[in-house]
């Protein structure tokens, strides 16, 4: 009777944190709600860049996430899941003001750097309450469906959003970017208002809890595969919203019709998210993530044997894994590890990303300048198909490893 009486009232105080389930939505919501994505590069070029600096920049983003993902990670381990994404969102919009206010290369990379720093508090922090919170109220199961949901209202969002920042750009180059900013500064309202899970907090000081993360990733068969995906899909995902406004211009589609073209991005990747998503979550992790390498593979080298805005279809292929390469990543990786090291190996996972992206992209800007978009498209194809075998013949040899082991 006692033990009935104990954990009635431990229920009933974990049902607090049904609170953060709403709440991860809405603070998912404002803070990925930069309408800016169709016009972002026009914008650049607006300012006096080419796609060799532009490119550059992201790499610098990149290189700055490498450098703070697994600190700030481990921020949110071992201090707060809530004050990370606090100082992520105020990261955030200092460095999308920067961008607004000033026209310098080194300003920008400034920017850049202060994004990156924001982009980290944000990155595993934010899952990491939700499947705490899920966890601690009987609902863990819900996990990939409350992924999935958040993901689908942001894609909606972005969608409807992509429609007006063409037009606003027509009247007014900097309207997108100051609408973009007052949209994400209600994620700090949303931010402040999560409760922090109760959890195992990592014993470890900070470097050893660090490269305990680390040594987990290379000793578990399951997480250094991720690991080596995520290399080739942080790439992979990213450069391809880079090379839409080249593919644009070469198949003569005018920049009025870019936020059409981005809403109907968003919906695919929206679609895929809530529904593709949802069917085909219970399936190995694995599997689908392989299926995603050959989706994308694809995305890049159909378009460039026959040019035409008609393959805005093929190129949207690239937002069925939007939608679903986060949430099943996070799934594969939320089932491998315990609370305490969480946050930080997912942000090890996507600092794998942040390497290929940052050694990678400034070779496609240089690319782009010389030789143009098709040749470009080619060879991140060719780099797609050869990643997609190399990661297929490691997953059969841990397979075989692990059979030989019984």
């Amino acid at each position: 009777m006692k033990e009935q009486v104990i954990e009635m009232l431990t229920n009933n105080d974990n049902n607090k944190y049904l609170k953060n389930i709403p709440l991860f939505s809405r603070y998912r919501f404002w803070i990925n709600m930069m309408i800016i994505g169709p016009i972002l590069i026009p914008f650049m070029l607006f300012k006096g860049l080419n796609y060799t600096q532009i490119l550059l920049l992201q790499s610098i983003s990149a290189l700055a996430v490498f450098i703070f993902e697994v600190p700030t990670g481990s921020i949110a381990d071992k201090i707060s899941r809530k004050f990370s994404l606090v100082l992520g969102s105020v990261s955030l919009i200092i460095g999308l003001a920067l961008y607004i206010f000033f026209q310098s290369f080194y300003i920008f990379a400034l920017a850049e750097i202060i994004f990156g720093l924001g982009l980290t508090f944000n990155s595993g922090a934010d899952s990491a309450i939700l499947y705490e919170s899920l966890s601690l109220t009987g609902k863990k199961e819900e996990y990939q469906n409350a992924e999935g949901h958040s993901s689908s209202l942001v894609f909606i969002g972005q969608a409807v959003g992509s429609i007006f920042s063409s037009i606003l750009y027509t009247k007014n180059e900097y309207l997108p970017f100051l609408i973009s900013l007052v949209f994400m500064s209600f994620s700090i309202f949303y931010a402040i208002r999560f409760i922090e899970p109760k959890r195992t907090k990592s014993e470890h000081n900070y470097l050893s809890h660090v490269f305990k993360s680390f040594e987990i990733c290379f000793k578990t068969p399951r997480l250094l595969w991720l690991l080596c995906f995520a290399v080739f899909m942080g790439f992979a995902l990213r450069i391809s919203f880079w090379l839409y406004q080249p593919y644009f211009e070469l198949a003569k589609i005018d920049i009025f019709w870019y936020g059409m073209i981005f809403c109907f991005f968003n919906l695919v990747a929206a679609f895929a998210s809530k529904y593709i998503g949802a069917k085909f979550y219970e399936r190995r992790p694995r599997h689908i993530l392989l299926v995603l390498a050959l989706l994308i593979t694809v995305s890049f080298l159909i378009p460039i044997v026959y040019v035409s805005p008609f393959m805005i279809v093929i190129l949207a292929l690239q937002q069925i894994v939007r939608g679903m390469y986060s949430t099943t990543s996070r799934f594969y990786i939320n089932h491998q590890v315990e609370d305490s090291k969480r946050a930080t190996i997912i942000s090890v996972i996507s600092l794998a990303g942040s390497i290929g992206f940052a050694v990678l992209s400034p070779l496609t800007g240089k690319l782009l300048d010389i030789k143009g978009a098709k040749t470009s498209y080619f060879c991140v194809g060719l780099f797609c198909l050869i990643s997609l075998l190399l990661l297929f013949i490691l997953r059969k040899s841990q397979k075989s490893k692990k059979k030989n082991r019984f």
